[in-house]
């Protein structure tokens, strides 16, 4: 199983980060290894999803249902045949100052034997990317809006972790 824990504080508001990560069509034009995001079924608070990532070579479609609670948390799951286990936490705290604490979860386990070390090996990286791919995507539309908060890479302090199969990654 490959794992990811980060945590952060970001100078940004939870309720921009939370509205780009809920913006699941967008992820393709900013996320590495996405390379299609398509919201299938719509609910008031939840969406499901078919997506597609390039493994190396192989591309690979599977669902996702998505259940979201403005501006704190985004719960992303699958029951698609192809994992044991998929399940990507976020959550979003107000700090002061327009600021916000981010929690990033990702647990992921493919059923495939063949598939396994290839999403550990490209999954683990994109998800120690994530975060960092969010809050850029955040500044980058707030200063097309001309509404930017003063963030530098300084303003963040951050915790990170992940693993496969219980083995410790940096």
């Amino acid at each position: 199983m490959a794992t990811h824990r980060e945590s952060r504080a970001i100078a940004l508001p939870p309720e921009w980060l939370f509205d780009i990560v809920a913006d699941v069509e967008r992820y393709p034009e900013f996320l590495p290894l996405m390379r299609a995001a398509r919201i299938v079924r719509r609910y008031p608070k939840a969406y499901e999803t078919e997506q597609t990532l390039a493994l190396g070579l192989l591309l690979h479609r599977f669902r996702t249902r998505t259940e979201l609670d403005r501006p704190s948390s985004i719960a992303i799951v699958s029951d698609d045949r192809s994992f044991c286990r998929f399940d990507v936490r976020w959550a979003f705290a107000p700090l002061a100052d327009d600021h916000c604490h981010v929690d990033f979860a990702l647990d992921c386990a493919t059923r495939s034997l063949f598939l396994r070390p290839v999403v550990e090996m490209l999954i683990l990286p994109m998800a120690a990317s994530m975060v960092t791919a969010f809050e850029a995507r955040a500044h980058a539309l707030a200063a097309k809006a001309g509404s930017a908060p003063a963030a530098t890479a300084g303003n963040t302090s951050q915790q990170a972790s992940g693993s496969v199969d219980g083995r410790s990654i940096p």
